[in-house]
């Protein structure tokens, strides 16, 4: 696993940390992630049980366990070898998000369509890097999902796919990936139901997105 230092922001005082982003991660990298995150989202379930906020209101990903994503994936080993890939960002010795993207299987929908591209099965930062009002929980540090993203697309260039990215969004991220990343949102994705709407970057819109990032 390579790693390459990079800043982040901590959001109560406005000071930049040191962090790492990482390429390559393993399994067992998951799992650590879901270690340190499972207790974090079980507070924030209580939290929301006991002052009985709608089901609707809750954080989308809430339910998602890396470790099983972990379990799921053993087979295929991800790694550079392999058309999955996981990254992660690192700060003060904990998992601050992970990306987990696929190089294969995912044609361009922009124009021209058919292309390859690097879809993002999943990103998700960690529980205490979440704003969520509901409970009066600010994130902690911030930045670390732009630069998840930012792997992705720097992925697909090194693969030769310039800079060309696709992802499903969950419905509490779509203002995140139509705003401060610039991606084209497509509209709903007959793929789910309900649906989910489809996001992606042209090559003009990776490169505008790697210069402002």
């Amino acid at each position: 696993m390579s790693t390459h230092p990079t800043k982040v922001e901590r959001v109560a005082t406005g000071e930049l940390i040191d962090a790492e982003l990482h390429d390559a991660l393993s399994l067992n990298d998951l799992l650590d992630a879901e270690a340190l995150w499972a207790p974090a989202k079980i507070k924030i379930a209580k939290d929301f049980l006991n002052r009985s906020v709608p089901r609707e209101k809750w954080p989308q990903s809430l339910h998602w366990n890396w470790a099983q994503k972990a379990v799921d994936l053993q087979r295929y080993a991800p790694g550079r070898l392999t058309p999955y890939r996981f990254f992660g960002l690192s700060a003060e010795g904990k998992w601050q998000g992970l990306l987990l993207g696929c190089c294969v299987g995912h044609p361009t929908r922009l124009a021209p369509a058919g292309r390859d591209l690097v879809y993002v099965d999943f990103v998700e930062t960690a529980p205490w890097n979440w704003r969520v009002s509901e409970i009066s929980q600010g994130p902690l540090l911030k930045g670390v999902g732009l630069q998840l993203v930012e792997l992705a697309v720097r992925w697909s260039e090194d693969l030769g796919f310039r800079g060309r990215v696709g992802l499903d969004s969950l419905p509490q991220a779509d203002a995140f990936y139509a705003g401060p990343c610039g991606m084209t949102d497509l509209g709903p994705d007959p793929k789910y139901t309900p649906h989910l709407r489809y996001f992606e970057f042209d090559e003009l819109q990776a490169r505008r997105f790697l210069e402002e990032d």
